[in-house]
């Protein structure tokens, strides 16, 4: 009978139709932002086996079985997340990834608090900012970062875990009901800031006084277990931290863990001052004659652009070798230790993906932002994003606050991701936990990398189709399609004809 003939054709012409709504959808997005184009893969249906193969005798050779195919069906639709091209569009919001990985948004009901609710994944960087200054995608759901500044309080975000040595900062860190660190505005219980003779020693060896200018300075602190997990600072006994200058004319910061004198204990970082400073967060690494590291961070005010401006008239003194210097003592009032650190934007990359991640919340750009004090309010004149995400804002005299970085997300198996609709994708469970963290940051181990990635700003990534090999594809398809079609009624013909016997 030719019946069976009827039923692979039938399923055959269904499938060639699949993968022609397939080419179709693919032609019909050409234009659709982020978007991505989907491949159709046949496999052949089970055969129905007619004779078995038999194996050589002594008298008769081996056969091979017969076997009859039943047909095609669909096996695979996947989607090619391969680059698509970049247009410039001009509008700051937009935002392209360059690379691998998703933008992170999740949804409008999504709380200032920061909870990453029913989160999606999107290349689609076609952003806005909302009347609440929220940057959101069109359908008002919030791009999601990992934030340093919390705009309800006016204060740095901090982290838990980590050794710290602060000698000097002019703002509350830490909870708000128990603040680990208080300002050093000598008000209501809390440190002076550091002044000569009784929290720091400043030296002079020739031409002008040295000085530490507080007022262009935020925060300065040693922290240990940032860049090297192995290497911690001793909070027990504070050490001193010194400022001084060396021959090539570098800036030397020396911390002498707990003051032992020794070499496993004296940690050093020589910086160029004469770079002008765009960031006002600054992060070096400071070594011992052993390779431990530990990390001494200044976060300069707003507008403050070199070193220069925080420690003035430290001169090196070449006949005599010898340097001014101001040393900032460990053992005094002002100084405070703790295990909880205010975070920089360089931090997110020696933080923990658990840290990085409890600092994440909405992007929001603010009207106004603190110079520290939350008291002091200077409005918002610009904003960018810049390449690794990094969002800052900028006041109407040029100065520079960063807020934090955009997530980025990646998949081990981006292919597995559910289409959600509207160039968004949600995980499944076959793409893998999704490895949400910063660019440059920390990366699960478990996920590719974000290595290569970077964003760029006022530009939208248009979609992959290539309309050519679309066109190609549905021509092949729709031929499949009617030859297809032909078997049908060619069985037809066969059977009209049986019944005519």
């Amino acid at each position: 009978m030719v019946i069976p003939a009827l039923f692979t054709a039938s399923g055959a012409v269904t499938t060639q139709q699949n993968a022609i709504t397939v080419i179709s959808n693919n032609i019909a997005n050409v234009n659709t932002t982020g978007f991505k184009v989907s491949r159709v893969h046949f496999s052949e249906e089970i055969s129905n086996l007619l004779n078995p193969s038999s194996s050589a005798t002594s008298t008769r050779g081996g056969s091979n079985p017969i076997e009859v195919g039943t047909g095609i069906r669909l096996s695979d639709v996947n989607t090619q997340f391969s680059q698509g091209s970049l247009r410039n569009t001009g509008l700051s919001s937009d935002l392209a990834l360059s690379g691998d990985g998703f933008f992170v948004v999740s949804s409008a009901t999504t709380d200032d608090a920061g909870a990453l609710e029913n989160p999606q994944y999107t290349r689609d960087g076609h952003f806005m900012v909302d009347s609440e200054q929220n940057l959101v995608a069109a359908d008002g759901s919030k791009v999601m970062g990992a934030f340093i500044y919390d705009h309800l309080t006016g204060r740095i975000k901090d982290v838990d875990g980590y050794s710290n040595i602060t000698y000097f900062t002019d703002q509350t860190v830490g909870p708000t009901s128990s603040p680990d660190y208080s300002p050093n505005d000598g008000l209501a219980g809390n440190p002076a800031a550091p002044v000569a003779p009784t929290h720091l020693t400043i030296t002079d060896t020739n031409g002008a006084a040295a000085t530490f200018n507080t007022g262009n300075l935020a925060e300065i602190s040693i922290r240990g277990g940032v860049v090297d997990q192995n290497t911690s600072v001793n909070t027990t006994t504070n050490g001193d931290l010194v400022v001084s200058r060396q021959s090539d004319g570098k800036m030397v910061f020396t911390f002498d863990d707990a003051n032992a004198g020794t070499a496993a204990s004296t940690f050093t970082a020589a910086v160029d001052t004469t770079q002008q400073i765009l960031n006002n967060v600054l992060s070096f690494e400071m070594s011992n004659t052993a390779g431990d590291k530990i990390q001494m961070r200044l976060r300069l005010e707003p507008g403050v652009t070199s070193i220069e401006d925080v420690f003035s008239n430290i001169d090196y003194d070449a006949g005599t070798a010898t340097s001014d210097s101001v040393r900032l003592l460990g053992g005094a009032a002002t100084t405070q230790s703790g295990s909880r650190m205010t975070v920089g934007d360089e931090d997110l990359e020696f933080l923990s993906l658990s840290d990085v991640r409890s600092l994440s919340g909405p992007v929001k750009l603010p009207n106004f932002f603190y110079l520290q004090d939350n008291n002091l309010e200077v409005e918002t004149s610009n904003y960018s994003i810049g390449s690794d995400g990094s969002l800052s804002i900028f006041g109407t005299s040029s100065e520079e606050l960063k807020l934090g970085r955009l997530f980025v997300a990646n998949f081990t198996n981006p292919d597995g991701l559910n289409n959600a609709g509207g160039n968004r994708f949600v995980q499944s469970s076959n793409s893998g936990v999704a490895a949400v963290s910063v660019i440059g940051g920390p990366f699960d181990k478990n996920a590719p990398s974000f290595a290569g990635t970077k964003i760029v700003a006022g530009a939208l990534e248009a979609s992959n189709v290539n309309i050519a090999d679309e066109f190609a594809e549905m021509i092949r398809f729709q031929r499949g399609l009617q030859a297809n079609a032909r078997s049908i009624s060619t069985a037809d013909e066969v059977l009209q004809t049986l019944i005519n016997l």
